[in-house]
């Protein structure tokens, strides 16, 4: 796995934003993941200028009017829950091994760079523009996205609406394993669904949404 995001730097506050998690060289869009926050993962260099057009060129199938900043895009050491993520879209939970080649998109609900979810939730009050990303879900382009916005989000009234905003806007082939109830959804975030995949009561969970995944893959 290849990770590349957009990184700032503001009034000493860290954020990323637009993660690209990419398997083998291809670049076709595979899905997208909506968490929480960014974690840990750490930037690890400038992404280099024959990378560039690629990533442009990336971005350019969505026809969203937004063109890329060199400057601000960077290579980064993958954490825990991009691995997860990985094992959500493989099959791995499900007994499989599906072999990934292509890209997955990971926004957040907020992008407040902190592992310390509570923590970073406390951030929330800063004003930027680089806060959250709007109109994540023009991105998806009908490609299965797994939502796993976390409780902690879903406590905060703030978060929430964006959360509800994301869901509910999105193509109906996204919602297609969902209930378009958004509240008759369970959002697990990917470290639980790496703690609970073998307990019983979370089988009917891996049978309809862990599965609608890699089936819409």
């Amino acid at each position: 796995m290849k990770v590349y995001a957009e990184y700032f730097e503001e009034d000493g506050v860290l954020y990323r934003r637009n993660t690209l998690l990419q398997f083998g060289d291809c670049w076709d869009l595979i899905g997208s993941a909506v968490l929480a926050n960014p974690g840990s993962a750490e930037p690890i260099s400038s992404v280099s200028d024959d990378l560039l057009p690629s990533i442009s060129k990336f971005y350019e199938r969505f026809r969203c009017g937004e063109e890329i900043q060199p400057d601000n895009w960077y290579e980064f050491s993958p954490d825990s829950t991009m691995r997860f993520v990985e094992k959500i879209f493989n099959g791995w939970y499900l007994n499989k091994n599906i072999v990934l080649n292509g890209v997955i998109q990971l926004f957040n609900t907020f992008n407040i760079k902190n592992q310390n979810l509570k923590e970073a939730v406390s951030d929330i009050g800063v004003d930027s523009e680089l806060l959250f990303s709007h109109n994540v879900y023009k991105y998806f382009n009908d490609k299965p996205t797994y939502f796993g916005f976390s409780g902690e989000v879903l406590k905060s009234e703030m978060l929430c609406r964006v959360a509800m905003n994301i869901f509910n806007n999105s193509s109906v082939a996204v919602l297609d394993i969902y209930h378009r109830d958004f509240s008759k959804n369970n959002f697990y975030h990917p470290t639980y669904v790496n703690q609970a995949y073998a307990q019983p009561h979370f089988q009917k969970y891996k049978n309809n949404i862990l599965a609608g995944i890699i089936k819409n893959s």
